[in-house]
């Protein structure tokens, strides 16, 4: 009897290569062979550049080329009649050493955080509002928006005549209550409250609005859920409410400090150019504005603008890095 070896199994093998083939038709190679395929490269041309070039040219133009044209002037010195010349850091180092600085930045911290007060008041506010079967909740959504939208002047013309020492609403309303109100406007320390609780006003509408629209968010049955745990009103407010709504309340703190910053229009109008109080109340945006337009010393104004800018991108920054800490994702 013959014993024949065992002959391989030929049938598998075509079916064994046949991977490694589809992969090296393919064009992605087999893990071995060092070979690997680059993604394909689009091609999409000039198209996309040129929907978006009316943007970048409106950018360019009325954003970054004014903050390069400020940079550039903050190094100068100009003379009564135009004409910079370079002077180094000289504008740096004298507004460095300017107690006006200080005084503006410190006025300017202060109406931020009273504006940013509005806040808590805003989300409250706003709640209320959202509340199932609230009737005329459009009409009182428009009245609080009212003031936002409002022209500066206007609002300061009313609120001028409502903080008047000797006949204004607000003291009459304090006299009520035995409570002798002083001078707001002329009085140095009030007249910056005062112009913080007009801004706190007219931006609670705008706070509202967008608080508003981050409750619409919420799904109902995360508040049914909690009041079947048993949670109060106040603990479904402090529980589900505020997290859920804390990616609406960072851009709210966002916006408002920016424009807080910016403060000028409102002060402006409110207490004037030749109020006493202006030195020990203006912000940072009237004392570019008095270096600039006032006193004609562009290139100090140009360094005020600059230290303006920094700021803000601090600060902004500041609240991008904590916002991790408490914004719900």
């Amino acid at each position: 009897m013959t014993i024949h070896p065992e002959q391989p199994d030929t049938a598998a093998t075509p079916v064994a290569a046949a991977p490694a083939r589809t992969q090296r038709a393919s064009g992605r190679g087999t893990p071995g062979d060092g070979r690997t395929r680059r993604p394909p490269r689009r091609t999409d041309g000039f198209w996309p550049w040129l929907f978006v070039l009316p943007l970048l040219v409106g950018v360019g133009t009325f954003y970054i080329w004014p903050i390069i044209q400020t940079f550039w002037y903050s190094f100068t010195s100009w003379g009564v009649f135009g004409g910079a010349t370079f002077s180094g850091a000289a504008n740096y180092v004298r507004l460095l050493s300017d107690p006006q600085l200080y005084q503006s930045l410190l006025n300017t911290v202060i109406y931020t955080a009273i504006v940013l007060l509005g806040i808590p008041v805003a989300v409250w506010l706003a709640s209320l509002l959202n509340t199932p079967g609230l009737r005329f909740a459009q009409f009182y959504r428009v009245l609080f928006f009212l003031p936002y939208v409002a022209m500066p002047a206007a609002i300061a013309l009313v609120w001028r005549i409502m903080f008047n020492g000797d006949y204004g609403i607000v003291n009459w309303f304090l006299g009520r209550f035995g409570i002798d109100g002083p001078y707001w406007i002329s009085t140095p320390g009030f007249a910056l409250v005062a112009v913080s609780l007009v801004g706190l006003w007219s931006s609670l509408g705008f706070s509202m609005i967008i608080l508003g629209a981050g409750l619409k968010d919420i799904p109902p049955e995360l508040y049914e859920a909690a009041e079947l745990d048993g949670a109060s009103r106040w603990r479904q407010f402090r529980s589900v409410t505020v997290p859920l709504l804390s990616p609406s309340i960072f851009f709210v703190v966002i916006v408002t400090t920016i424009s807080s910053f910016q403060l000028f229009d409102l002060l402006y109008a409110i207490l004037g150019s030749t109020n006493p109080v202006i030195p020990k109340t203006m912000s940072l945006v009237f004392y570019f504005y008095s270096a600039g337009f006032i006193d004609n010393d562009k290139g100090f104004a140009a360094a005020i603008a600059m230290v303006i800018f920094v700021l803000i991108g601090i600060v902004t920054l500041v609240q991008f890095r904590f916002q991790r800490k408490w914004v719900q994702s």
